[in-house]
């Protein structure tokens, strides 16, 4: 069965061939990317979450320390040791400044955990002294360093607080008591670095104690709030660091990252809701999304316009070979990604780069040539003026000179026949003096001796009666060279015209307009058929247009001739120059 033809065409054959399985592969790479990314964003939150926990956490542990530092420095003091009262309450009294930081105030204990000191100057009205639980006491009798207590709560005025306990030892190094300092957790700056820690718009962190009560959370109302239930409060309690997701009592997904604080035994918690993770991952989704339609899309055109554009490559070399052929300036030729066509494209534009370069070399050699024979002209110029004319003056004069002396009248005769021969000789020479060496083109400039050319063309017999010059445009300055070329190249239009064209009309019009100078020479002649190539008209013994075109290349002009037969001829001279002052 032959299928339609419509099913065969290039289209659609490109379209299943092509087209289909880059639409699937395209969607199966973006659902891909999108699990590839929501995992790898999972992962990176999660590791960046526990990081993040990390590192408040060993801030919370510093401060700890801090705290902690204080009182092991005041409890080497040996007046606490006194047993004189006032004693040690004038130390207490002494660090006074540095006890600022316990808003709970400060007691001392003894060996036997009875309080023999409380600092007054820090101790708020009303402390009592059994929220100071003996349960750490034990602890630091036994382990004789600084312990931190759990969540506890005054039972003076129902805020919650910590203590934190530091041994006193004896000059033997026994345990002789304890400084205790306690901490409203309302106000203290032990959590600012908890508080102060946000991720995105609804990230936050909280601390919990060794019984997984809330320490510090941005709602005051969490604070002493029991989370043991939550499974990773056990790990981070234990001393493990890590990260999770999991779902809280309202059914929303949380990413959570923790690390523990080594000094109190606490947790550190980062938490961040799921969908604030995911939202930039269903953002890229859509982009990738869209990016997919839109290349799909891109593809689609490029398909349909690709079709039409597969043989321009061919046609732009096509052209090009004609304008290489003409004469004309080619620049490289870009044929795209076709294997074929760009080796085809990389010889055509290295056969062109050979010719233009070709062309250089000929337009130099064309160049020297003309300044060698204007130097040659110049020169029978200067002998013609300087030599033969001054000879045929002198023949002129003597010739005078025996008129004068002679009486019989056949010799007269002969001597002014010979005086006629003589002047028209002498005018001849001074024709062609001015022919090789055009003296009115270097003193007046180029529209003067064109002026002065087409006024001596229309006087000569054999020229056609009706020979006219126009000049458009305000004239600028040439160089010699380009003013010499544009003379010569009239001279010899105007010489082709009398020799081939049978004109009985010329119109020579020089144009001065940027970016250069255009010279038209027109005919109203019998025209002729112009070849592809200049060259062919040499081939058929026709060298005056071919001497045009080589001046016209010595000056890196461009030349371009019209003509039909019949209808005479319009010959175009361009010299691409820049205006410059006249």
């Amino acid at each position: 069965m032959r299928l339609p033809n419509w099913f065969r065409s290039l289209p659609t054959q490109l379209a299943l061939g092509f087209f289909l399985p880059i639409i699937l592969v395209t969607f199966g790479l973006i659902a891909a990317g999108l699990y590839a990314y929501q995992q790898m964003t999972t992962s990176l939150v999660i590791d960046r979450d526990r990081l993040l926990a990390t590192l408040v956490a060993a801030n919370v542990s510093e401060t700890l320390d801090g705290y902690a530092g204080v009182l092991e420095a005041l409890a080497s003091n040996a007046d606490l040791q006194s047993s004189v009262p006032i004693i040690r309450e004038n130390a207490l009294a002494d660090a006074a400044q540095a006890l600022e930081i316990f808003n709970a105030g400060v007691v001392v204990l003894d060996k036997d955990g009875k309080v023999i000191a409380a600092g007054s100057a820090v101790q708020p009205p009303g402390l009592s002294p059994n929220i100071f639980e003996p349960d750490y006491f034990p602890a630091l009798r036994e382990e004789q360093h600084s312990v931190v207590s759990n969540v506890l709560k005054d039972p003076g005025n129902g805020e919650n607080l910590i203590v934190i306990g530091a041994p006193i030892l004896d000059q033997q190094k026994r345990f002789a008591g304890a400084l205790l300092g306690g901490v409203y957790l309302r106000d203290a700056y032990l959590g600012a670095a908890v508080k102060r820690l946000t991720i995105g718009d609804q990230g936050f962190a909280y601390l919990v104690d060794r019984q997984g009560r809330v320490l510090f959370h941005r709602d005051a109302s969490k604070i002493g709030v029991d989370y043991s239930n939550r499974p990773f409060v056990d790990r981070v309690i234990a001393g493990e660091s890590g990260g999770t997701y999991w779902l809280d009592s309202t059914g929303e997904r949380m990413v959570e990252g923790y690390a523990p604080v080594p000094l109190a035994g606490w947790g550190l918690i980062v938490v961040e809701p799921w969908e604030a993770v995911v939202a930039p991952v269903q953002s890229y989704g859509m982009s990738l999304t869209m990016t997919g339609i839109i290349a799909i899309g891109i593809i689609a055109f490029l398909l349909w316009y690709g079709v039409r554009r597969i043989t321009n490559p061919v046609r732009r070399l096509a052209e090009a070979t004609n304008r290489l052929a003409a004469g004309e300036v080619v620049k490289p030729v870009a044929v795209g990604n076709i294997l074929e066509i760009e080796i085809l494209g990389r010889a055509f534009n290295r056969m062109a780069a050979q010719i233009a370069s070709y062309r250089a070399g000929l337009r130099r050699y064309l160049g020297a040539m003309t300044k060698s024979q204007e130097d040659e002209r110049r020169r029978l110029a200067r002998e013609l003026h300087d030599e033969t004319t001054q000879s045929l003056l002198a023949i002129a004069r003597r010739l005078e000179l025996h008129q004068a002396s002679e009486s019989d009248a056949a010799r007269l005769e002969q001597l002014a026949e010979l005086q006629a021969m003589l002047t028209e000789t002498l005018r001849g020479l001074r024709q062609i003096s001015r022919d090789l060496r055009p003296l009115i083109l270097e003193d007046l400039g180029l529209v003067p001796a064109l002026e002065v050319l087409t006024r001596t063309a229309r006087e000569n017999n054999a020229a056609p009666a009706d020979i006219s010059l126009e000049v458009s445009g305000e004239p600028f300055a040439l160089s010699a060279e380009q003013e010499l070329s544009l003379y010569r190249i009239t001279q010899e239009a105007l010489t082709n015209v009398r020799k081939h064209a049978r004109a009985s009309e010329v119109r020579v019009k020089l144009t001065f307009e940027q970016p250069g100078v255009q010279l038209v020479v027109h005919d109203n002649g019998k025209g002729f058929r112009v070849p592809s190539v200049l060259a062919e008209l040499a081939q058929r013994g026709n060298f005056g247009l071919m001497g045009i075109q080589e001046r016209v290349w010595a000056v890196g002009g461009s030349l371009s001739i019209e003509s039909v037969p019949d209808q005479g001829t319009n010959l175009i001279v361009t010299l691409p120059l820049e205006k410059r002052n006249p």
